[in-house]
């Protein structure tokens, strides 16, 4: 067995709407392709067939430190939640990873939380999704 090709998580930025987001403390996502069942009364197995339908780029969830100067990111976000801003083309959700791999895709902001703490002497973040829109463009991490 050969090496690894794991990367590290350090070092990941993710924009919105021009916004650097900082902080992040943990980020997912999903995507998915919605799939159409195809059935005729003339189908001889009986069984129904299944054919690739649209593509849904979904969404993706992070988790960050919550900043809530003037002009933090805190402000910046709810600002564009409470808009309904979508972040458009280079604009959009931006997420570069080490070694110059990214994700780009149009977004709009469906969730924040409040800002939230689990024990009284940790950290207040918050969580944020992203819905994305239209299709996504993705770059290779290098190496």
């Amino acid at each position: 067995m050969g090496a690894t090709n794991a990367r590290t998580a350090l070092g990941t930025v993710l924009t919105f709407n021009g916004n650097t987001i900082g902080e992040i403390q943990s980020l997912s996502g999903t995507r998915s392709r919605r799939v159409i069942d195809i059935l005729s009364c003339d189908s001889t197995d009986q069984a129904i067939e299944k054919i690739a339908g649209a593509l849904n780029e979904g969404e993706v969830t992070f988790h960050c430190i919550y900043d809530p100067t003037d002009g933090g990111v805190y402000n910046d976000l709810n600002t564009d939640f409470q808009l309904g801003t979508k972040g458009l083309a280079g604009n959009g959700c931006l997420i570069t990873y080490p070694s110059a791999g990214s994700h780009l895709c149009d977004g709009i902001i469906s969730s924040l939380s409040l800002p939230s703490f689990g024990e009284a002497d940790g950290e207040i973040s918050v969580d944020v999704t992203i819905a994305f829109s239209g299709k996504a463009t993705f770059t290779d991490i290098s190496g």
